[in-house]
């Protein structure tokens, strides 16, 4: 049996994020893919399933750029007040976003796109989400659930990280602070 070849994944993950970032998820196809990366067709099938299968890979590699970015280990240490830990995870969130908008836009593509069907990184297990519901419990954050708090820290990081990558501003306009507080109003009990 023929072992994959793992330089061949990366290629073809690069040529689906890069269709993703010129023309959205919708505009990605296994036929593109293929053409992109100067393979056959039924090559992308022997690394990915279907279309929806490479697009999660796509997301599952932000998701781990993410994590791999900052020491988000911090986040589970019960001896660090929850509210410090949010603190931690917002700035990890915050930096990552100014320093790689791309992959953001990757995973907000790609989400919007497959939505329900989609691995979300909001599994049991995850570091954030066991962070928020640690936080919920305690009565620091709103009683909501964990998706809509992700959701308002996404999209507020999101999309300051659009405006300074569009130019509409420079990334010392506004600080960490100002987001941390915006976002904080948004999500304290």
């Amino acid at each position: 049996m023929r072992t994959k070849d793992t330089t061949k994944t990366t290629r073809i993950l690069d040529a689906a994020a890069a269709i993703i970032l010129k023309k959205g998820a919708a505009a990605v196809s296994t036929v593109k893919v293929a053409k992109k990366v100067g393979i056959a067709q039924s090559n992308v099938y022997l690394y990915f399933k279907n279309k929806d299968a490479l697009l999660q890979a796509v997301y599952q590699r932000e998701q781990a750029r993410i994590r791999e970015s900052g020491d988000l280990s911090q986040l589970a240490d019960r001896q660090v007040p929850v509210q410090q830990r949010l603190r931690l995870y917002l700035q990890s969130l915050y930096d990552f976003a100014l320093a790689h908008p791309d992959s953001l836009t990757l995973i907000q593509q790609v989400k919007f796109l497959l939505g329900h069907d989609i691995v979300f990184a909001e599994a049991p297990g995850n570091l954030v989400v066991a962070l928020l519901q640690e936080a919920i419990a305690a009565k620091v954050i709103k009683v909501v659930p964990v998706n809509i708090h992700m959701a308002l820290v996404f999209g507020v990081l999101y999309a300051h990280a659009l405006n300074v990558q569009q130019g509409h501003y420079a990334a010392t306009t506004y600080d960490f602070e100002t987001f941390y507080q915006l976002i904080w109003q948004g999500m304290a009990a």
